[in-house]
């Protein structure tokens, strides 16, 4: 009998796989990666970018990267995309069927190997 009580307490405690990570608002997201490191300055991210949104009200809510249009939802509260990109610092953005911005984050790339800075001025009064 233990053991069944026992099951149902760890039952208990398991979190719906689907939804993201809880928040204290009515529209949360999980973006992954936020921050990619390429090996050169000025070299695009290869990357695979994960999407996650979770809302308390149904939205048909449309994905963008920079201007382009990437995925769109019908009457869900929850939406999930996945796909390899090639991306630059840009913005990632969830908007409504009116094109306003619900939530936004920026795509940021680093290099390993930053700029290199030329120590000396390139003139010399002498």
């Amino acid at each position: 009998m233990h053991g069944f009580w026992l099951l149902l307490a760890l039952n208990g405690v398991t979190a719906p796989q689907a939804a993201p990570a809880p928040c204290a608002a009515a529209l949360c997201w999980n973006v992954k990666p936020q921050i990619c490191v390429t090996e050169q300055p000025n070299q695009p991210c290869q990357s695979d970018l994960q999407v996650q949104w979770y809302s308390e009200q149904k939205l048909s809510p449309c994905l963008f990267l920079a201007e382009q249009l990437i995925q769109c939802w019908q009457d869900a509260t929850t939406g999930q995309w996945q796909q390899p990109l090639s991306w630059q610092h840009t913005e990632l953005s969830l908007r409504n069927s009116n094109n306003v911005v619900l939530l936004q984050t920026e795509l940021k790339v680093l290099s390993r190997k930053p700029m290199r800075r030329r120590i000396a001025s390139p003139w010399s009064i002498f």
